[in-house]
């Protein structure tokens, strides 16, 4: 196997021999992981994987032994690329990055924190801004980098997407409200309860308005700002439902709950930047450092 192939190879162990969740992570098809490890294990007469009713199962004795190897070989050749992408920067520099203020608080505080630290021949410039906001910033090629949610819009011909992480919209409310106690609930739930979100100027704002309106649900919103602290106030002291990303579920206090529901709405980070023929050390740097942290990321709880 190949540098690439054994990543790929990590990535089943990892999901427990899940060729579905495994293909996931990898961005690829599944067929592509399956004819991965059979391949390997017949060129080369040896099994990998026991398997049951021809799924993968837990490793064989050999298995064990080439994902011990494999692990030392990926953590080597990271290292490797991370001395030349070092090296690489033969002169200081400025990349320009825009990040929904939510996402920059959540996700990217400790990546920002320790990446500063160790690079301090780097300097990023952070753009605080409304998704929308960023779009056209980065049509109008004042960003080297931004992070989007799906969907983007964006040209595929002039811009690429690397999808960071995939989270949903929830129903936010106070601790006290008679949904509070659900595991699971369903749109029309909510119907009868005055709605909040967060203004225009953000991508989920339409999400929500388009799965309302297909859920047949028409009533306007009541609330609509661009202070999620405001929206959980609002929360707090009514019976009002805020349908928000669930990532600010890391933010609330003890009288504010989150219920999910039962058909979410997929809320998609995306790292996304203008295509080049060619692109600066700084900005490869950059973009790696981020899809290294995030692919590597462990969920919160």
């Amino acid at each position: 196997m190949d540098i690439y192939q054994l990543d790929y190879f990590i990535k089943i162990v990892e999901a427990g021999g899940n060729l579905t969740l495994a293909a996931k992570k990898a961005n690829v098809s599944q067929s592509s992981l399956s004819q991965l490890i059979s391949n390997f294990e017949k060129s080369e007469d040896i099994e990998l994987f026991y398997r049951k009713n021809g799924r993968l199962k837990e490793l064989t004795p050999s298995g064990e032994k080439y994902y011990a190897y494999a692990l030392k070989v990926s953590k080597l050749h990271f290292e490797m690329h991370e001395m030349i992408r070092r090296e690489s920067l033969k002169k200081k520099g400025t990349i320009r990055i825009g990040i929904p203020s939510l996402i920059l608080r959540i996700y990217f505080t400790t990546f920002f924190t320790k990446f500063i630290v160790k690079n301090d021949e780097v300097k990023i410039e952070i753009v605080e801004a409304g998704a929308h906001k960023l779009h056209q910033l980065l049509l109008q090629g004042e960003l080297d980098l931004a992070v989007l949610i799906h969907p983007t819009y964006l040209n595929k011909e002039k811009f690429e997407e690397f999808t960071l992480i995939v989270d949903e919209i929830g129903a936010f409310m106070s601790a006290y409200h008679p949904l509070a106690h659900k595991k699971a609930i369903d749109w029309q739930e909510i119907e009868e309860y005055p709605l909040a979100t967060f203004n225009r100027d953000f991508s989920s704002n339409k999400l929500i308005i388009d799965r309302l309106r297909s859920e047949g649900i028409t009533k306007e919103m009541k609330f609509t700002s661009s202070s999620w602290d405001f929206l959980m106030a609002v929360t707090k002291e009514s019976n009002a439902i805020a349908l928000l990303p669930s990532p600010i579920k890391y933010q609330l206090c003890p009288e504010v709950v989150m219920v999910p529901f039962k058909e979410p709405i997929p809320f998609e980070i995306l790292l996304t930047r203008p295509v080049k023929e060619n692109y600066e050390s700084l900005e490869r740097y950059v973009k790696g450092a981020i899809l290294t942290c995030f692919a590597n990321r462990k969920p919160m709880l």
